[in-house]
């Protein structure tokens, strides 16, 4: 008869031993007769070990000759038990494999066996065993408390059938070893050293283990008391724990726990009301089906990669979209050097020996990639050892105080620039505490590989910041050298004052160096180049006219008009607030070969040549990339909150920036009756402002803001000014195309029209801040006069004309825009021009010998490098182009 069973393996790995046995999910029951246990040398190195691991569970397997479903590994800590690291060094048993991702080389090893490497999982010895305990003793339901009481005090918690080790009725992570009691440490009183030194104490001898002391306290009453007093100990511990955790049940396993009738009932007699005590019949056992249990509980969850509703790019160009209308996705194809797709290729040029670090971006997934690299290895017969640089960061502690500083305290939206390096992360002593293997290729990977120490190839895997957000939204990014997934807006406030920081440092010194570069944002496929390819692809970007990617977001006051004219756009949205056109923070450039595309982060650019992208404004702005463009889109949206920006002085000395948000509303498009707030009725007072601001929050009540604010009628091409210190916002109907300097975050909301986010919360405010740098000036007729932009014609042809429209005086850059009905040549005299057509259909730009086209809304850059491009107009009637640049004057004054 067929067996319709579903099986797994559970493995219980042990100082000296490997224990190993099958486990029908069905049933949840260990098949006991299949239960070994294999020898192992914790001292050898890691391969030896390693393949000491494979062989026996394959010796396992073939005995049971069923199909194995997915292997569970019950293993102690320190251990990195989501990606299968091991932490563990100076214990004298497994420092060989410290670093080591274990899960990597079972996958590599088994393909043959699994389907896919999330048919692995790790989970804690005590976790794993109160786990099985659970299951074995059907409390399924309810809290269940597990020790192991062994070499010291292992400690599991179980919440209806489920391991906990974040609540706030149980300690850190659940362990009970490191909490303070007696004056010291929990396992200072509860371990195989206690009962050795009290035995020593007692007798004036020493003993072996354990075992000897209980044997003679079968007939010894000084003997028996050191096992009363131990458990007094573990009973006050216990008791402590159960006051909070409130347990229904106690399970005690380890070596010690079969002397239990040695001090049951001191251990009992610190209860009032003792829970029920289960003392395990076999430690092992219950961590082998422990360990199973926590596989299928984590199989039967369902993983989002990322939040959003927008697409992935895709991986090549549809050539039958080409022409028509906005592009979402726009590329360089390259003149020289290869794109390629997939991780198989890529093994095809890595070396097969010697070492391979993997370095790259935050937000990666990295067990994916790894477990395909891996799989690929191993198809070619390549040993090989895989080493997670996460296992050398320092303490989360550490980290933490080190980066405290800069996290801005309980300010849920800003912090200050951390000014040092991603060195800065790691411990150096944990750094070289990781072992190469002789005779394997070695793999270092993630943030950092490059900082192994270790000389080889440099593969660069990059991901998008838009990517990065959406798989930070689902909980799958977790900051440098953190544990635990933060809360999405407190992440987003580290990674950008923070982790990018580091991270962007690092990548400008390894861009040389990088052999190949991966585009990782494809999830289970990549697209890949040589760095020389990388290289010179930005070298070629650096002299001709290119679109960088843009990217879109909805949000509370998002409107409709570029869900609706943007076709490539996912419609499954409520609206789309923002396009991130241009903020080369964000953004990314996509290059192609035969329409094969990869995407890396616009930074690369500024790290290759900075002078070749910004000419003299280089040596003002150094790879700061100085301007942004981006859309504000409240047609059939809402308005945007009343807010303002901070000044110079402000920005540097709070937030770390070398310069502020200095802003204005270029008016795309506009529906009828649309407005612009901006600046003050003549005759506001600040406290006055900040009263009626304090008054509204306070009590939940609108306020009327055009008692305080003037507003102006919106209309195509309309240029408002908004210098650092400008109450403003956008009113409905207005596409706005933002241009304005870098820094893209630094907003003080004043009043947010007493409206949620479409997160259900409401949007932090700033008034404190906001109205501290108000510039209470711009009010009266000075805002007209001053903050609305006034036209110039500076030249004019045929059937062209450059128009001046004149920036504040706080601007460091500059805006015109080109008309014309054929074509127009335009010098970048040395500067980045960045550019959007704002009116037409479709032209063409034209510069040293390379021609690209531009649909109407559409924004592209003209580095400096360039010299001269030429605009030629492929529509009907004159098409319009705005275009900006740094003020020529501020190269040679500074900011």
């Amino acid at each position: 008869m067929q067996d319709k069973n579903t099986y797994y393996l559970g493995i219980d790995i042990g100082g000296s031993h490997f224990a190993m046995g099958v486990v029908n999910t069905d049933t949840m029951s260990l098949l006991t007769e299949t239960v070994n246990r294999f020898p192992v040398d914790s001292r050898l190195s890691a391969l030896p070990v390693l393949r000491q691991l494979i062989s026996s569970i394959r010796q396992t397997i073939e005995n049971f000759q069923k199909p194995i479903r997915g292997i569970g590994v019950s293993v102690p800590g320190p251990f990195d038990y989501g990606q299968g690291v091991s932490h563990i060094r100076g214990l004298n048993k497994f420092d060989s494999l410290y670093g080591v991702n274990l899960k990597l080389f079972l996958w590599a090893h088994l393909q043959d066996t699994l389907e896919s490497i999330e048919q692995i999982a790790f989970l804690n010895d005590a976790d794993s065993f109160v786990l099985g305990e659970t299951y074995s003793n059907n409390l399924h339901t309810g809290k269940v408390l597990g020790v192991t009481l062994g070499t010291g005090i292992g400690s599991g918690f179980v919440v209806d059938g489920e391991v906990v080790t974040i609540d706030d009725n149980i300690p850190h992570e659940g362990n009970i070893y490191n909490l303070p009691f007696k004056g010291k440490r929990v396992e200072d009183w509860i371990s195989t050293q206690w009962f050795l030194d009290t035995y020593f104490k007692v007798f004036g001898t020493s003993v072996d283990n354990v075992k000897q002391i209980a044997d003679q306290a079968e007939t010894s009453i000084k003997a028996k008391d050191i096992f009363e007093q131990y458990g007094r100990h573990l009973g006050e511990v216990m008791n402590s724990l159960s006051d909070s955790f409130k347990p229904e049940a106690i399970v005690i396993g380890g070596s010690i726990s079969k002397s239990y009738h040695l001090f049951n009932n001191a251990f009992e007699a610190c209860f009032a009301i003792p829970p029920s005590i289960r003392i395990t019949k076999g430690t092992a056992n219950a961590a082998i089906l422990g360990a199973v249990i926590h596989l299928t509980i984590k199989q039967n969850k369902l993983n989002t990669k990322r939040k959003t509703e927008q697409y992935v790019m895709p991986m090549r160009a549809d050539e039958s979209k080409k022409g028509e209308g906005y592009t979402v996705y726009p590329s360089f194809e390259i003149a020289t050097g290869t794109v390629s797709m997939g991780v198989e290729n890529l093994v095809d040029e890595l070396p097969k020996e010697g070492c391979i670090l993997i370095d790259g971006y935050m937000g990666a997934y990295w067990e994916e990639f790894m477990g395909q690299l891996t799989a690929a290895l191993q198809k070619r017969n390549v040993e090989h050892v895989t080493y997670d640089m996460a296992s050398a960061y320092k303490d989360v502690e550490r980290i933490e105080k080190m980066i405290e500083p800069f996290l801005g305290g309980d300010d849920p939206v800003f912090g200050k620039l951390y000014p040092g390096n991603l060195e800065d992360f790691f411990d150096a002593d944990k750094v070289k505490s990781i072992q190469c293997s002789e005779g394997a290729l070695n793999i270092f990977y993630g943030p950092g590989a490059a900082l192994s120490g270790q000389n080889g190839t440099i593969v660069y895997i990059d991901i998008p910041k838009n990517e990065v957000q959406f798989r930070s939204r689902a909980g799958q990014v977790v900051n440098l050298g953190n544990v635990m997934v933060e809360d999405k807006k407190q992440q987003y406030k580290r990674m950008y004052f923070i982790d990018w920081q580091v991270l962007n440092k690092h990548k400008q010194q390894l861009l040389k160096n990088i052999d190949f570069i991966v585009d990782g944002q494809f999830g289970n496929n990549i697209t890949w180049c040589t760095g020389d390819t990388l290289r010179e692809g930005l070298r070629e970007m650096t002299s001709h006219a290119f679109r960088p990617r843009p990217w879109f977001s909805p949000g509370i006051w998002g409107g409709d008009w570029m869900k609706e004219r943007f076709g490539e756009l996912a419609q499954d949205v409520p609206n789309y607030a923002w396009s991130f056109e241009l903020i080369a923070p964000e953004n990314g450039i996509v290059i192609s070969k035969n329409g094969v595309r990869l995407e890396v982060s616009f930074d690369f650019l500024m790290f290759q040549d900075n002078q070749g992208i910004l000419g003299e404004a280089a040596s003002v702005f150094g790879t700061e990339f100085p301007i942004r463009f981006d859309y504000l889109d409240t047609v059939n949206g809402q308005n945007l909150s009343v807010q303002c920006h901070p000044t110079v002085p402000y920005m540097r000395e709070n937030f770390g920036h070398n310069f502020t948000q200095d802003e204005t509303y270029y008016i795309l498009d506009a529906e009828p009756g649309a407005k612009v707030y901006l600046g003050f009725n003549e005759g506001v007072k600040r406290e006055e402002f900040q009263n009626a601001l304090e008054q509204s929050h306070s009590e939940a009540k609108p306020m009327n803001v055009e008692d305080y604010v003037q507003t102006f009628e919106a209309n195509k091409h309309d240029l408002f000014l908004i210098p650092n210190g400008t109450v403003h916002c956008s009113g409905i109907g207005n596409l706005v195309l933002e241009i304005s300097s870098t820094p893209y975050i630094f907003t003080f909301k004043m009043y947010d029209w007493m409206r949620m986010d479409l997160d259900g919360k409401p949007r932090p405010l700033n008034i404190a801040r906001g109205v501290q740098n108000l510039n209470m000036e711009c009010q009266g007729d000075r805002v007209e006069a001053e903050y609305i932009s006034k036209p110039e014609v500076l030249q004019s042809g045929n059937d062209w004309k450059i128009i001046k429209l004149p920036t504040h005086p706080k601007h460091f850059y500059e805006i015109h825009r080109y008309e014309f009905d054929s074509e127009m040549t335009v010098s970048t005299n040395g500067q980045c021009h960045i550019l959007n057509l704002v009116e037409g259909t479709k032209i063409s730009v034209s510069a040293n010998g390379r021609s690209m086209d531009v649909h109407y809304a559409e924004t592209f850059v003209v580095p400096a490098a360039t010299g001269s491009y030429t605009i030629k107009n492929l529509g009907s009637g004159t098409a319009k182009v705005v275009e900006s640049n740094v003020k020529p004057e501020i190269s040679k004054t500074g900011l």
